[in-house]
Formats: structure tokens, sequence, C-alpha cells
């Protein structure tokens, strides 16, 4: 039995407090079930505060600035005044955040308020990079559209008021983690790249494809059985998002970043793990995995929480944590990155 079943004992607060996850039914329809999913995604970001965004008549809101918009990427500058290009002089860490979906969807909206709010109470660069999805686009297209997003903001990095000397974050939810994770890893063995990730922020992160899970870890990942009728993220739909993204590539570390050969000279790493998510004990095994190699790694837990809950139910004091704790996350992470950035020339 794995050492964090208890962990999938429901929160009280969640059982009282959250309002009903709707269970939908597994999509054959893929077109139609991202739609779906990118309506859901806009009413959950008509009920996020607006405080932090750029327009409207309230000048005491806190002010940030998409300075690029476009289809593909999204930016997002500290200061609205700075955006306009008023101080050039000012340069600020970076992070470039993949939302999560299954691979199969979301949109930038998907953390738009989550990536205005990290940049004006951080003073970070915040990038939020499209990709497109499976499974009209397996493997390897999600990961190389989000690796091309990040060799942009690095060739860019002075005109969007960055400075990756000051730290390079890569991250994401769910599959968006699964995406920076497998990111980092890439870097380490291109040229142009490594060594200038300074971190990794991994909020419930997909780490092992399902059917790849191998004979020596078997005994430590029991989250999928622990948790396969679980809210949000129930093990069949976890299963079918896997398979359409790999398409027979399980077992590539690209794919699976958990079953690298090596994790030597990745950059630290933060996660978040949600006790009631399957994909619960592969972001335990990652982290230990990281440590044995010397990448100092830090972690939170939520017990009790099912995947994905902060998104969901940002009101509760479980969620509101989360949400301080990723700023801590974040912050640790810039902290730590500074010893390992490589010199630019």
């Amino acid at each position: 039995m794995s050492q964090y079943a208890h962990l999938s004992q429901p929160d009280p607060e969640w059982l009282t407090a959250a309002p009903p996850v709707p269970q939908r039914e597994l999509p054959t329809d893929f077109p139609r079930y991202r739609n779906e999913v990118a309506q859901g995604i806009k009413q959950l970001c008509a009920k996020q505060p607006s405080r932090y965004h750029s327009n409207g008549p309230d000048r005491d809101r806190k002010r940030t600035a998409c300075r690029w918009r476009n289809d593909l990427y999204r930016t997002y500058s500290p200061d609205l005044r700075l955006a306009m290009g008023e101080d050039e002089m000012h340069r600020y860490p970076i992070l470039v955040y993949l939302y999560g979906g299954g691979w199969c969807s979301g949109t930038l909206d998907s953390d738009d308020s989550l990536l205005r709010s990290l940049t004006v109470d951080l003073r970070i660069v915040c990038m939020a990079a499209d990709y497109r999805k499976a499974p009209e686009h397996p493997f390897p297209t999600p990961l190389d559209d989000a690796y091309a997003a990040l060799k942009w903001v690095v060739d860019n990095a002075e005109v969007l008021l960055g400075d990756i000397r000051k730290g390079l974050i890569v991250g994401g939810c769910s599959a968006g983690g699964n995406l920076a994770a497998a990111m980092a890893q890439r870097a380490m063995k291109d040229p142009d790249l490594k060594g200038k990730i300074t971190g990794q922020l991994l909020v419930e992160p997909a780490l092992i494809a399902a059917s790849a899970y191998p004979d020596k870890f078997k005994d430590e990942l029991l989250s999928l059985e622990h948790n396969a009728t679980a809210d949000v993220l129930s093990a069949k739909l976890l299963r079918l998002f896997w398979g359409k993204n790999t398409m027979g590539h399980a077992s590539n570390p690209e794919v699976s970043p958990a079953l690298a050969p090596s994790f030597d000279g990745l950059p630290p790493a933060y996660i978040q793990i949600a006790g009631m998510d399957p994909l619960r004990d592969e972001a335990f095994l990652y982290a230990r995995l990281l440590r044995e190699a010397g990448i100092a790694t830090k972690i939170d837990v939520y017990p009790g929480f099912p995947h994905a809950f902060q998104l969901f139910s940002p009101a509760l004091l479980a969620s509101r944590r989360q949400n301080s704790q990723l700023r801590e996350g974040i912050e640790w992470l810039l902290r730590s990155g500074r010893t390992q950035i490589a010199p630019t020339s």
C-alpha cells in the first residue's frame, strides 16, 4: 500500500463547502469537448477578481498589461506604464506558464487571472503559451509548440522587460506541468538553453503515462487506484487523455519526465500535490528522484482535495492556502535558482 493512501480521504471542507463539480462523460467528439471546456473557463474567469486587469474605471486597481497578445502567446508586464514604454530600465524575472486540460483542451484564458496577479504581486513577467491539442495533434506537437514559446521568450526577453539572469521559470498545472518538466529536461540538451532555466513550477503535474508505470515503481504509484473515481479527474478520464496524447510513446521521457535516465543538472523544482488526485503518487515519486539527484526540491501537499480543486473552488480556505504557497514557491525558486544561472554572452 502506498504510504500516501491516507491523503485520499476527502477533506471536510471539500465535502461541505465546495460547489458540486459536474461529472462529464468521457469525450468522444473532441472539438465539441474543447468548446465546452472553453465556455466553462469563461464562466470561471467571470467569477475571478478583476482588480488586476488593465481596463476599467477603478484607478485604485492594481494594474498590469498584456504587452503581446495574439493567438499563440499572452505576456504580462508588472506595470502598465512600463509596458507602455515609459521606463525601459526595469527588468524582471520571467515565468513561462502552460495551462492544463489533458493535452486535449484549455485556452489562454485558463490562467489569465492567476498570471495577472502573479505579475503584479511578485513583480515578474509572465507568459502564457498556447499549443496545439491532441488527439488531432498528439505528442510531440504540444511539447514542440511549448518549447518554441520558451525559445521565443528567451530571444525577446528584453522587449518584454524581462531578464533571464534574474530568473527563468517554466511552469504549469496538470498537463501544463508535464510540458514544463519536459521542457526543462529538453533544455538540458539544447546548447542555446542549457543552464538558462532556473526553476520548475509544477502544479499537480502529470509525470508518468498511466500505461508506462515501470515495475520498480509500481508499489509507489497507487493513486490511480486510490482516486479512481475522484472528483474533477477520474482514472478513466486520465487514461483517455494519456492515450490521446502519447500515441505509442508513453515510455518516452519527453512524455513521462519521471522516466528520464538522468536528472543531473536540472533546475530546482517546486511541486504542489493534491491528495485526492490520480496524479498524486507520480508527483511524490518525481520529487524523490529529483532529490536523490541532488536537485533542490520543495513540495506542498493538500490532503483530501481533488485535482485542480483551486480552479473550481477558489474561495475555499485550502485554495487560498494553495494560492499563497504558490507565490512562496515561486519566490523560493527565484532565490534557489540564482546560484545556477549560466553566464550569458
